[in-house]
């Protein structure tokens, strides 16, 4: 089993070889920090035509998402609904939930 970490490094590598999803990362700059339950933390840094998975912390997180490991590849790999995951109180978002709303989006876009 892979690490969420590596499961999220696969999903922006198809983001990032796809020039229409990268157009659509036109916004702002956006700093998404993961902290798995059983695992190191990492975070996804997204700006206008790049986005890129780093370990560790950032600082002024747009959201924080907090789950397990598994529900955090499932969700990556398009096995679970993290609105569903969300609702059962398995995935906690802190900060902008609008945010983590499209970035749900854009990783859902790239998985086709």
């Amino acid at each position: 089993m892979s690490s969420p970490y590596e499961a999220l490094r696969e999903l922006v590598g198809r983001i990032s070889s796809d020039q229409k999803l990268l157009a659509e990362l036109t916004k702002k700059e956006r700093r998404f920090q993961f902290r798995p339950t059983d695992g190191a933390p990492f975070y996804l840094h997204i700006s206008p035509g790049s986005i890129a998975v780093h370990e560790g912390e950032t600082n002024n997180p747009t959201a924080t998402v907090i789950a397990a490991s598994s529900d955090l590849i499932d969700v990556f790999r398009g096995q679970a609904d993290p609105f569903k995951l969300f609702f059962s109180g398995k995935l906690r978002v802190q900060g902008n939930l609008l945010e983590a709303q499209e970035l749900a989006r854009i990783l859902g876009s790239a998985r086709g």
